[in-house]
């Protein structure tokens, strides 16, 4: 976690650097500082944020892989939808035109009945 170390304290003037015994040297000055072996070796640090960088990794091409086949599956839904309510327009179109073939056939009886009884 990001927690794990005590902050070190920065040298005179500004500056820390963190050798390899572990110890802290202000500025580059020679040998490690004993109140100051909380901090962890570099190599230790190194190598716990390549462990977090894997586990990101690995969650990512996990949470990748559910999003791809989510994705997918909204896609064929949507597909079914579309081809569902083309189906259905088609069907009231066709209700629609036989409407008015059988309304045009009415109103044309009905037109030849009035003439006939003039």
């Amino acid at each position: 976690m990001m927690g794990d170390f005590a902050s070190p304290a920065a040298g005179p003037n500004g500056s820390i650097c963190i050798n390899n015994s572990g110890g802290l040297n202000a500025a580059g000055s020679g040998g490690g500082a004993p109140g100051n072996m909380g901090i962890p070796k570099h190599s230790t640090v190194v190598e716990r944020l390549r462990q977090r960088i894997e586990g990101c990794r690995r969650h990512h091409v996990n949470c990748e892989n559910r999003y791809q086949q989510a994705h997918a599956e909204q896609l064929e839904m949507e597909r079914r939808e579309t081809v569902s309510l083309y189906q259905r327009s088609l069907e009231q179109r066709a209700k629609k035109s036989a409407n008015t073939k059988q309304s045009s056939k009415q109103q044309a009886r009905i037109r030849f009945l009035q003439r006939a009884k003039e």
